[in-house]
C-alpha cells in the first residue's frame, strides 16, 4: 500500500473493512476510492486545492499530483485483493462442511479486528493479547461523535462487567482499554460493546479475545 499517514496499509484491515462495513461488496468500495481519485484529478486539472478535513491538510500542484498517484497505486493493491478474494472463496466453501462440525470458542487469543459502522458511528476495534493482559483499541474513522457514548467490556462468561466508560470521540481519536486481573492471571473470554447514546444498538461484542 501507498504510504500515505492517514490511509489504512494493512491489507488485513482492508479486508475485514470489506467484509464488515460493505458486507463483502469490493466493488462498491473500490468505487468510492475511484469517485475519490476523480475528484482530486477534477481539483488538480481547475488548479484547486484539495483539502483533508481531518488531518488539515491542503494540497495542490505537485503535491497533489503525487497524491493521485498515491491513489491509482492503491487502486492497483485494492483490485489485486478483490482478485485473490474470489479466487479463494471456492477453497472456503470446500472447506465449509469439514469446518461446520467443528466446535469452536467464543473468542480465541488471536488478534482481532472489527469495522463497525451506523449511524453516525464509524468506528475500528481491535483486539489482542499481551501476555494475560487483553487489550482492546477503538479508533474513531468518522465526525465528532455528536453525544456521548458508552463503551463496556465484559467477561463473557456471566457476562460481568469489567470496565464502562463514557467518552464522544473526536475524528481520528482513539480510545484504549488493558483488561488484566490484580495480582496476575486473566480472565479468560472478555468481550467489548460499544453503546452510542444518540443511536439503540442491540447487544452484540464487537470485538472478543481470550489472554492467558
Amino acid at each position: 500500500m501507498p504510504d500515505v499517514a492517514w490511509w489504512s496499509k494493512s491489507h488485513a484491515k482492508v479486508i475485514a473493512t470489506v467484509d464488515g462495513r460493505y458486507q463483502g461488496n469490493w466493488q462498491k468500495y473500490i468505487g468510492r476510492w475511484i469517485s475519490y481519485r476523480d475528484r482530486m484529478q477534477k481539483l488538480f486539472a481547475n488548479k484547486s486545492v484539495a483539502v483533508v478535513k481531518s488531518r488539515g491538510i491542503r494540497m495542490q500542484g505537485v503535491q497533489l499530483q503525487n497524491h493521485i498517484k498515491d491513489i491509482n497505486s492503491r487502486l492497483d493493491v485494492l483490485n489485486c485483493l478483490k482478485n485473490e478474494k474470489e479466487a479463494s472463496a471456492g477453497i472456503e466453501l470446500e472447506n465449509f462442511n469439514t469446518a461446520a462440525g467443528r466446535n469452536s470458542s467464543v473468542a480465541t487469543k488471536k488478534s482481532q479486528f472489527a469495522a463497525i459502522t451506523g449511524n453516525q458511528l464509524d468506528i475500528e476495534v481491535t483486539a489482542k493479547c499481551d501476555k494475560d493482559s487483553a487489550i482492546f483499541q477503538i479508533t474513531n474513522l468518522g465526525n465528532k461523535w455528536p453525544r456521548l457514548g458508552e463503551i463496556y467490556v465484559y467477561k463473557i462468561d456471566g457476562k460481568a462487567l469489567l470496565s464502562k466508560r463514557r467518552v464522544r470521540m473526536g475524528n481520528s481519536q482513539q480510545a484504549t482499554f488493558r483488561i488484566r486481573k490484580r495480582g496476575g492471571g486473566s480472565y479468560g473470554p472478555v468481550g467489548l460493546w460499544v453503546s452510542p447514546s444518540w443511536d439503540k444498538r442491540a447487544f452484540k461484542y464487537d470485538a472478543t479475545i481470550t489472554c492467558g
